[in-house]
């Protein structure tokens, strides 16, 4: 056959040669340095691409791509087009990711980004009085929420209750939040069912304490408002129910995102944020007021339950300025007597998922033990315990995040004392050097509770 020589010359029988390379010297033979200095190149180029992807994959994964910028940046900018994507789902290991701890968790990107004030189709609001004595208080919260908040995006809400209540007590808590819907739901038994089904466990340490306020007292004497010892049953049975109970109550099953505010948390202002879109932008698992609503720990069968449900507990827990999150130290029995600060409970967002979780809910319900309608073990606590042990990068306080939205709970109002809320709300509080200005829900809301 013949084929072309280099010179362009037909040469029979050989095939076309070309040119020496600088990988060759005269010879043919290969230049070793060059080859070696060749395969260094190549294999840097191929480790910087890697990494480069690798830091893409963790950026949309925790979204910490802002984390040198103001925390008020978070899940906005460049990535909101990683928030767009479809639900992205992966499992964190201990190597992986530091706050993984020794429990493997599922991170879950939402769908798409939601905007500010736009209706999410799997969120709610939930609320939870006693019975009608709660009524006036109930509506009022409704009324300042919704000019405050839920007209613009129409979240349905859930009121638990105790005591029995009718339909006609229903109808004016419904025409406030219209055209949103309100779902009562009856969240026990009468008191004295519940105590005859209670293993006698339960029922002897319940009225043992019970013996301590009212020493002739009988549990056939035992009602809601009832001291036992140094608070009221019903207010116990609120907090027990918010503790456990709550999570895999029917009633919520089909949501996944919940606002809570107390029925006695009171709006001031329209609110210039959404924090629902926040918490879900954000893939967080609680989205809380405040941290720092009291402490857990004062008494070491706190840290016994943590560690019976988890093998650790908590050392300590605090905001730090240089991360959107609270920042835990977990240890063992060493951290028995540390004393460890809550979340808020009376106005937080919560992902259901992450709360009603086979682990989450078989901590809240060691939490509680044996100790029915037992003031010790609170929902303040429970919600923040899991939170702190589990998912600490996914549990953000409004504070840390410029959210000052101006809800009024126990004569305090964004942090600072407020007076009683009819006197606030009338002339302000001087003290505080705040005033009301809200026309919208001065025309309609009216204002009966708070004194």
């Amino acid at each position: 056959m013949n084929v072309m020589d280099p010179k362009g010359k037909s040469s029979p029988g050989r095939a076309a040669r070309s040119p020496k390379t600088t990988w060759q010297k005269e010879g043919g033979r290969v230049n070793p340095a060059l080859l070696i200095l060749s395969m260094c190149i190549v294999i840097q180029s191929f480790f910087i691409i890697f990494s480069q992807k690798s830091a893409q994959k963790s950026t949309h994964i925790f979204g910490l791509n802002h984390i040198g910028n103001h925390l008020d940046g978070f899940a906005r900018d460049t990535n909101k087009k990683a928030l767009q994507s479809q639900t992205k789902t992966k499992t964190i290991s201990v190597q992986e990711y530091p706050y993984a701890r020794s429990v493997e968790k599922t991170i879950t990107n939402p769908k798409r980004y939601i905007n500010d004030f736009e209706r999410h189709e799997d969120a709610i609001i939930a609320t939870k009085i006693h019975g009608r004595n709660n009524l006036i208080t109930l509506e009022q919260s409704l009324c300042l929420l919704h000019y405050a908040y839920n007209k613009r995006v129409l979240y349905n809400f859930i009121i638990f209750y105790t005591d029995d209540l009718d339909e006609k007590d229903m109808i004016q808590s419904r025409k406030i939040v219209y055209p949103a819907n309100i779902t009562f739901v009856k969240d026990s038994p009468p008191l004295q069912e519940v105590l005859i089904s209670l293993p006698e466990e339960r029922r002897q340490n319940l009225l043992t304490r019970c013996l301590e306020k009212n020493p002739n007292i009988t549990l056939e004497d035992i009602d809601w408002w009832t001291y036992c010892p140094n608070s009221r049953i019903n207010y116990n049975w609120q907090a027990e129910f918010r503790a456990w109970h709550i999570w895999r109550n029917p009633a919520l099953a089909k949501y996944k995102y919940m606002l809570w505010i107390d029925s006695d948390g009171f709006s001031t202002r329209p609110w210039d944020r959404d924090p629902m879109a926040y918490l879900i932008n954000n893939n967080l698992v609680v989205f809380a007021a405040r941290f720092g609503g009291g402490k857990f720990g004062r008494e070491e069968e706190h840290h016994r339950r943590i560690f019976k449900s988890f093998n650790t507990t908590i050392c300590e827990a605090y905001e730090d300025k240089r991360v959107p999150h609270v920042v835990s130290k977990l240890g063992g029995k060493e951290c028995f007597d540390k004393k460890i600060k809550n979340v808020h409970g009376y106005f937080h967002l919560t992902n259901l998922d992450f709360y009603r979780s086979d682990m989450v809910v078989n901590w809240a319900k060691n939490w509680i033990g044996d100790c029915y309608l037992c003031r010790n073990f609170d929902d303040q606590a429970a919600v923040t315990v899991p939170a702190l042990v589990l998912a600490p990068e996914r549990m953000w306080a409004m504070e840390a995040h410029n959210f000052s939205l101006g809800v009024f709970h126990n004569c305090e109002m964004d942090n600072k004392k407020a007076g009683g809320f009819i006197q606030l709300w009338r002339k302000g509080h001087k003290e505080s050097n705040i005033t009301i200005d809200f026309p919208e829900a001065r025309a309609n809301c009216e204002i009966k509770a708070g004194s």
